[in-house]
């Protein structure tokens, strides 16, 4: 996994409300998160989800939203389903770990 890009991804994590962000939002960590999860380099891996390279860094930092028919290709192009893709739980449970990491006297309440 990219380290330096790892490190600021979990910054995001920790900095997000899962309760109350945007699907949008939500939606671009998946996204950054599979990306990361790869080996390829983010123009590598626009391509593999068939998405220009721009319009992809965009989607990551937020600043355009994705219709459905490109949804559907990225889940088609990573084969995986569209509710996979929106499978929140896995950045959730990242979130969680960090936290038990960064204060543990959390991990005693639970």
């Amino acid at each position: 996994m990219k380290t330096l890009e790892y490190s600021k991804f979990l910054n995001k994590i920790m900095d997000t409300d899962f309760n109350i962000v945007s699907l949008s939002s939500a939606f671009a960590l998946k996204l950054e998160y599979l990306f990361l999860c790869s080996d390829l380099s983010l123009f590598e891996f626009a391509l593999a989800v068939n998405l220009n390279y721009s319009y992809l860094n965009d989607l990551l930092r937020g600043t355009k939203y994705i219709s459905l028919n490109k949804i559907e290709s990225i889940s088609n192009a990573l084969h995986m389903s569209v509710l996979e893709l929106f499978d929140f739980t896995p950045l959730i449970i990242m979130q969680e770990e960090q936290c038990f990491i960064k204060y543990p006297v959390f991990e005693s309440l639970f």
